[in-house]
């Protein structure tokens, strides 16, 4: 069964212009916890004060989910990360041979004792571990495996792919960690970067390939331009994979929005699942087929993720658009009514038909006040 982790609270906290004080922190946890996200990656414990304070604060909390700590292959950062009290921590190290000659000045084995010294370490202190090396998806495969392997050697329970730079399209992925399943017996998560847009293809191509841990954020935040959607993801296993999990898809858009005003990053009106349009239909056609039934022009129901069905009223417009408007509104209308304010929608230049020029229909016209 696969399973999720979310790290709104460490990838995302590092896109730009986003901090979240510890209320906030705990606030989101509570909100993942409650959803029911496997892991939280509560954050990197050795970058500052208060993101080590936040850290252990969600460790002690008794959440069904476990929490994880990010940490660099070093036993400084295993050592704040046992002080937290976390249940896993997250080791990543690059060994590319660019990076490794580039930044750390380290030949592939020396890079690898550092790995698994960290792992070796960690699991003395009973902590459980996964290995990811950073880069995955470019680095030499050779490289990848021999590190992988080794992790897994010293103690490694999972090995996480790592798309860094959203460098993968969804049929690569799939080859990719096919491959890599095959050469490796351990658990794979997938961690991909939304760079291109690709980043919920490609974690459901690597769930395809065998991979049984997707990393998420809220509203897909993070580094950059951020990675995989918590609300796209388990959307797309609910839908297509029929992937039923206690997971409280009703909450989607609540947490969304707490995490936009947290953050200060607005939610797009096309964002999928939880944006402003996600259940706005506006052509006369559609509205007509999804008052017969949703499912005509709805992949799921509205009411599913914890939004609402409306109808968009402009020149696209057909009678039942009206209708509905107007029952929505508590209004009564007679027949001349809903066609003269059909009328005023198809001759508006710009924009919707809003509920207050509605309003002012009944108010205006009547006394003969407004020409349709």
């Amino acid at each position: 069964m696969v399973e999720i982790l979310d790290t709104t609270l460490r990838e995302g906290e590092q896109a730009p212009g986003v901090t979240f004080s510890i209320e906030e922190k705990l606030s989101i946890a509570n909100l993942l916890d409650d959803f029911g996200v496997d892991i939280i990656e509560a954050g990197h414990p050795v970058v500052s004060d208060d993101v080590f304070r936040g850290v252990k604060l969600i460790s002690n909390q008794g959440y069904d989910a476990d929490i994880l700590a990010h940490c660099r292959a070093k036993k400084e950062d295993i050592d704040y990360a046992i002080s937290c009290d976390v249940d896993w921590v997250g080791i990543f190290f690059c060994v590319s041979k660019k990076r490794l000659k580039q930044h750390f000045k380290l030949d592939l084995e020396k890079a690898i004792e550092q790995i698994t010294n960290t792992i070796t370490y960690a699991k003395d202190h009973g902590l459980k571990v996964r290995y990811t090396p950073e880069d995955s998806t470019r680095t030499e495969y050779e490289y990848l495996i021999k590190a992988s392997r080794a992790a897994i050697e010293a103690g490694a329970d999972r090995i996480s792919i790592a798309d860094t730079v959203g460098a993968m399209t969804p049929i690569n992925m799939y080859n990719f960690v096919k491959k890599i399943k095959a050469d490796l017996n351990v658990k794979l998560n997938v961690h991909c970067h939304n760079d291109l847009g690709l980043a919920t293809a490609n974690s459901l191509a690597a769930y395809e390939a065998g991979a049984t841990l997707i990393d998420v954020t809220v509203n897909g935040i993070g580094e950059r331009v951020g990675i995989t959607p918590l609300s796209e993801i388990c959307l797309a296993l609910n839908c297509f994979y029929k992937v039923k999990k206690n997971w409280k898809l009703d909450r989607l858009a609540k947490i969304s929005q707490i995490v936009s005003d947290y953050s200060d990053i607005s939610i797009p009106p096309n964002m999928p699942i939880v944006g402003e349009n996600a259940f706005l239909h506006k052509a006369g056609l559609h509205v007509s087929a999804v008052v017969n039934n949703p499912s005509h022009y709805e992949l799921f129901p509205a009411e599913l993720v914890g939004k609402k069905r409306d109808f968009i009223l402009d020149k696209m417009a057909g009678i039942q658009t009206v209708r509905q408007k107007l029952e929505k509104m508590k209004l009564v209308a007679n027949k001349d009514d809903v066609e003269k304010i059909l009328n005023y929608a198809k001759l508006k230049r710009k924009g919707i038909v809003t509920e207050n020029e509605i309003l002012n229909f009944f108010t205006d016209y009547r006394n003969e006040n407004i020409m349709f």
